[in-house]
Parts: structure tokens; sequence; C-alpha cells
């Protein structure tokens, strides 16, 4: 594991912790309007963190199966329940109707 993967491996863990409402981790990237959709159609429900994807970013999730972004990882607490990736309004939906932000 490089260092830049245990550092963001680190600031996930520190980030998750403790907590134990659904949130969700959103890979974007720069200039992409169903990054930006997704992030604010979350964000009405759940703690969302959007994460600018570099290059290291994007050769992980590549490497992970992901072709087009965004990247959505969606935790209870410190657990992923849910991942999907490109612009998914039916898993946005399963997310958003009937809930509300914690």
């Amino acid at each position: 594991m490089s260092h830049e993967e245990y550092q963001m491996d680190r600031d996930l863990d520190v980030w998750l912790k403790g907590r134990t409402k659904l949130q969700a981790i959103v890979y974007t990237k720069p200039g992409c309007p169903k990054c930006r959709l997704t992030v604010r159609q979350l964000s009405k429900v759940m703690h969302t963190k959007a994460v600018t994807a570099d290059a290291h970013d994007i050769q992980a999730l590549k490497a992970g199966g992901v072709r087009l972004m965004p990247a959505v990882y969606i935790f209870q607490g410190n657990k992923p329940i849910d991942y999907w990736s490109d612009m998914r309004p039916d898993k946005i939906r399963q997310y958003t109707e009937g809930n509300q932000n914690d």
C-alpha cells in the first residue's frame, strides 16, 4: 500500500469513525454535472463527502471496475452498504424518497 493509499484510508476511517447514520462518499471529477447532481441530491438526506478524484484515485477506481463518474459509496456508520457508479436516479431515489437529513 502506498503512502497516499494509506493516508486516504486513514482519512476515511477518521471521517467514518463513530458515525451511525447513513453517509455517502462520492468520488467526482471536475466539471461533471452528473457528479454535482448526485452530491446535491444525496446531501439532502445524509452527510455526503465529495472527493475530487485525482489521477491516483481514478486509477484505483478503474481497477475496481468503475468506468463512469461519479463513484458513490454509501455507509451505515463505518460499514459499506451500497456502491454504484455513473448517474443512477434509481439508486439516488432509493435513499432520498421518504428520508430526511439526519
